[in-house]
């Protein structure tokens, strides 16, 4: 099992569990998420690969976390997802100051309420290493 979490320097680690260690319970508090994989050879390169699925499961469960290192991953998600046509962009709320930019879903509903994601307050440079260091955790799918 690969679970990833987020470090108290405000970073990502991957984690990896034996099976029979992940099912006696051997899980530490904080998980962002997790999922079964299969470990590669010793000398073969290391790439996870996150599906659209995983993905979403990961931004829905970071709906209400505003603590601001999960607000960028949420950002970046919904960037990935928008690229991936999975959200569709409707519109950009400015309220206060903050930039709250509002999604559909792909298969949603006429009418269904909005996917709202909170821009996140950090400069290019900081976004740019954020999703650095969340891809050298993790790989998306193309």
């Amino acid at each position: 099992m690969t679970a990833v979490r987020e470090t108290e320097q405000g970073g990502f680690e991957r984690l990896e569990f034996s099976l029979q260690a992940w099912n006696d319970g051997a899980r530490p508090e904080g998980l962002l998420c997790w999922w079964k994989t299969i470990m590669p050879e010793a000398d073969a390169r290391k790439r996870l690969v996150l599906d659209d699925e995983a993905i979403e499961e990961v931004f829905d469960r970071l709906v209400d976390d505003a603590r601001p290192n999960r607000v960028a991953v949420r950002w970046l998600l919904a960037m990935i997802l928008l690229r991936k046509k999975r959200l569709r962009h409707l519109r950009v709320e400015d309220r206060q100051g903050v930039e709250h930019w509002l999604f559909s879903r792909r298969g949603e509903e006429e009418g269904a309420p909005a996917t709202e994601v909170v821009r996140p307050q950090l400069d290019e440079e900081a976004i740019a290493a954020l999703s650095d260091e969340l891809g050298a955790v993790v790989a998306f799918d193309a």
